[in-house]
This record gives C-alpha cells, structure tokens and sequence, in this order.
C-alpha cells in the first residue's frame, strides 16, 4: 500500500520508519530535559549546601542561624532551566560577535572556510550525478544504519555522554554531554530558524537536481540539519577526547551522515559542506570558550572568606 504526501509516494514502510524517528526525537528530548535538570539540580544543591555550612566550633547552639529551608521541587527545576537558558544565551552572543574579534588566524580560517564552500558549490552537479550512478541498495542500508546520528540521535549520545559523566562523578564525560548539548541546539537554531529560510533553497529530490535558490518561500536544503546535528555533537566529542581514535570515529560517523544526505537526494554537497564547517566551527568556539572560563575560575583565590549573619551580630567564615 503506498500513501501520497506532498507530491511524494511513502511506502508503509516509509511511513513507520518517520515515526520511529518522531519518537526516538521525543525520547532524546525527555533525555535533554532530564540531563539538564539532573545537573543543574546537583550543581544547585552542592551550592547551597556550600553557602549555608558554619563552623560549629566558631558558632554556639544559641548563636546558629536558623536553618534554611529546603528548596522546593519546582524552585530546584526554575533554577535548572533557568540557569541553562542564561548559559545558552552567553555563549550565543559570544558567538554572534565572535567575528568582530578575530585575528589574523582566524580571518584565514574563515577565507579558507569560503573557498570550501565555493567549491563545493561549483562541484554540485559533478557531486549529484555521481552519487546518483552510484545509489545501491548497500548505499541505502547505510544510510538507513547511520542517518540517525543527524537527527535525534545526536541529542541522545549527547544526553548520554552527559548523564553518564554525572553517574559517574567524571567531569570530563560530563562537560563533553553537557557542551555537545549546548552546540547541537545553538546550531539547530541557528539553522533551521535563520539559514534555511532565508536560503530557501529547493532539494535536489525537488528541483530534479538543479539549484534553486527562493528565499522564505519554505524550502530548506542549504543547510542540511542532519549534517549540522552530526558534525556539532561529533566536533565536541573529538575536541574533549584524547588521542586520534574517538575523534576519527565521530568525525567519520558524521561524515557519512552527511554522505547518506546525498545519497538519499535530500541535499546537495555544497548543503553539507556549510553545515560540517558551521557546527565544527560552533562546537570549538563552545568547548574553548568553555575552557578558558575555567581556566579562569581555577585561578580564583583558594580561600574565600564570607560575613555570616548572627544572633547580636556577624561572624567571619572561611571556605577552602
């Protein structure tokens, strides 16, 4: 049996597999949203639980402060959320204007980053047609194997990274989840809220493989989200992973995610090749920028000291 949907043909087949899809994407959120509240929720505890210790040698029963209470479940997921979306929104203004600081390095990047896409842009056709010769049934088995990692199961490895890093008290798993996270939303905003639509460009599947390029008129090839997913997640991955063989692993997974993008003529190269050199450009800016905060809060002074409220008068605390 076979159903029409936008001048398209989906098998039934077909049309089990978007569900799949539609829910592994529902499931990956629920894991976001739990790894988001599971941090940040610890990180809340530990600093109240900081900030409300006193010295009981130094202060007598009488003389202790009452007891704070306990914040309560919806406080605990208001400060979670809340403490994510001001995270979020620093990092993306630091990205917005990250062009406004850079050097001579980084202009060179960025120019040989232009050459790339103009290239690819010039090899389109070249690229289409060789992969349309080329399209088996393996291609297809691939492609079926591996897309996910470009849709909601980039958002999933994340969470996991992230929640495995908390379970298992290791930072270093945990700020990999934690800033692939961050980069496969930034860059998912960023592309299907201002890139597609202001490109519009038609799919190849769409324009019988011609470029067509018609702003907001809805159509959204330039850029490929499944390449952007992909190469975000697997950016920080490689940047947080020690050694050559997990990077090559991500980088490669993602590199066939965008192949299978091609090969199923929902894009052309030129659409992946943006997307690949924008969210590996987003995820080291994060992971860097990241980096160099806690280089600066490591060289904070390692005794602080703090005026704690008493009964008939105040009292001087020290943390170390």
């Amino acid at each position: 049996m076979a159903y029409a949907k936008a001048g398209r043909v989906l098998s039934t087949k077909d049309r089990g597999r978007r569900r799949l899809a539609t829910q592994s994407w529902r499931f990956a959120s629920a894991a976001c949203l739990a790894s988001f509240l599971l941090l940040e929720g610890r990180a809340a505890s530990e600093e109240l639980e900081g900030c409300s210790g006193v010295d009981a040698a130094a202060v007598s029963p009488q003389e202790s402060p009452r007891a704070e209470a306990k914040a309560s479940v919806p406080e605990v997921v208001g400060g979670a959320v809340w403490g994510e979306i001001k995270r979020y929104g620093s990092d993306t203004a630091a990205l917005v204007v990250a062009p406004f600081h850079w050097d001579a390095t980084d202009r060179w990047k960025a120019a040989g980053s232009a050459a790339l896409i103009g290239g690819a842009f010039a090899a389109d056709h070249a690229v289409y047609d060789a992969f349309a010769r080329n399209r088996s049934d393996f291609t297809d088995s691939v492609s079926k194997a591996t897309t996910w990692f470009g849709g909601g199961g980039g958002f999933a490895v994340a969470a996991g990274l992230l929640g495995a890093g908390l379970a298992l008290e290791n930072p270093e798993v945990r700020d990999m989840g934690r800033d692939a996270l961050e980069t496969a939303i930034i860059a998912g905003l960023f592309t299907n809220l201002v890139i597609k639509p202001t490109a519009g460009r038609w799919r190849p599947s769409e324009s019988n493989g011609e470029t067509k390029f018609d702003p907001f008129s809805g159509h959204t090839s330039y850029t490929s989200g499944h390449a952007t997913q992909a190469f975000a997640v697997a950016s920080v991955i490689a940047m947080r992973s020690p050694g050559w063989v997990i990077p090559t692993i991500a980088y490669g997974l993602a590199t066939v995610v965008a192949c299978d993008r091609i090969n199923d003529r929902a894009h052309f190269a030129s659409d992946v090749v943006t997307a690949a050199l924008f969210a590996t450009a987003t995820g080291r800016f994060i992971v860097n920028r990241h980096r160099s905060m806690s280089t600066h809060d490591a060289k904070a002074p390692a005794v602080a000291f703090e005026v704690l409220p008493i009964r008939d008068g105040v009292a001087l605390g020290a943390r170390w």
